[in-house]
């Protein structure tokens, strides 16, 4: 097996460097060091997204994997990554139509009621089971602290070594340079802050009209902004009024504001991550979006059986599938 050189390591590529150290095989990181979406991403994991109240794509598979995976990291670097949650999901009483799509079809299946008491008038909450929050920041941080420990990390620009097999996992930053090849994106920049709130007493990730998510200790992160046309990581003074209206809508008014962050999400498609070959003779792992905590541990290990068995990578994944879909286009 040839050596495999990964090139960028937030989520996509730190979660294939383990894929490979695990069956031992033979690779190197090239990083700049630069921090991007994977450091500022709250790592939501949620089976129930959007107004229509539908189900996350391959949600059941995806979070089974995603869980085993990080809790096998948690092991290994001795940290805590994997935070199990209940969901608060709060609709307006006015709409009918949006309560009725969450109480049936395969959304029902991860509602466990309607509480009956809570501080958001107007509104009816719903508990969810089986959300999660993954801390990105942290499970990036420590893989790159142990595969460099290893010798594996590089900051030096990247060039191509014969026999080598490149994977690009340079997340908004490739797609945003066109690199290796140019992209039909839709990357979106996000804004987040993080608070402090003792008043708040939220054990639960509530998701109204934005979200927030304990981080424990009082702390909490809310959010966020979409963004399509002003795709750089500056934080935004309309984008911090924004944050801080859902913060007083879903928690309240006491917080304090202790950070306010920004980033590019890679988005490809449908949100849907890109796997596999490019004409070029190299290999790509983007468009993870903000579902990125849920997908990269299952995808990697997809890219991984690609690249070292030779298995055939799905088509809802793959690039083949991707380029080919563009050509009807």
């Amino acid at each position: 097996m040839n050596r495999i050189t990964i090139v960028g390591m937030g989520l996509a590529g730190s979660c294939l460097a383990w894929e490979l150290w695990r069956r031992q095989v033979p690779f190197r990181i090239v990083d700049d060091g630069i921090p991007g979406s994977s450091h500022v991403a709250a790592g939501l994991v949620n089976p129930v997204t959007g107004k229509n109240c539908a189900v996350s794509w391959r949600y059941r598979e995806f979070v089974g994997v995603a869980e085993r995976f990080y809790r096998d990291i948690e092991t290994r670097l001795d940290c805590r990554l994997w935070f199990p949650l209940e969901v608060t999901r709060l609709i307006a009483e006015r709409d009918e139509k949006m309560s009725s799509k969450l109480l049936q079809g395969e959304a029902a299946a991860w509602v466990i009621g309607e509480r009956e008491s809570h501080p958001w008038p107007g509104h009816k909450a719903y508990l969810l089971k089986g959300a999660a929050r993954v801390d990105t920041a942290a499970f990036v941080r420590k893989s790159r602290e142990f595969f460099a420990g290893l010798g594996n990390v590089t900051t030096a620009r990247h060039q191509a070594v014969a026999g080598e097999t490149t994977v690009w996992c340079e997340g908004a930053a490739g797609l945003l340079r066109a690199n290796p090849l140019p992209w039909q994106h839709r990357c979106a920049k996000g804004e987040i802050l993080t608070v402090h709130a003792p008043a708040w007493r939220q054990e639960r990730m509530v998701i109204g009209r934005g979200w927030l998510v304990p981080l424990g200790d009082d702390f909490y992160k809310v959010g966020a902004t979409y963004d399509w046309d002003m795709l750089d990581a500056n934080p935004t003074s309309p984008g911090r009024a924004f944050l801080e209206s859902i913060a007083r809508d879903i928690g309240g008014a006491d917080f304090r504001i202790v950070a306010h962050e920004a980033g590019i999400r890679p988005i490809i498609r449908k949100s849907q991550p890109v796997i596999g070959p490019l004409a070029n003779g190299s290999v790509v792992f983007n468009g993870l979006g903000s579902k990125g905590a849920l997908c990269a541990p299952l995808v990697a290990n997809r890219l991984a059986d690609w690249l070292i068995d030779g298995r055939e990578i799905e088509a809802d994944l793959s690039t083949q599938a991707y380029f080919a879909d563009l050509t009807k286009l």
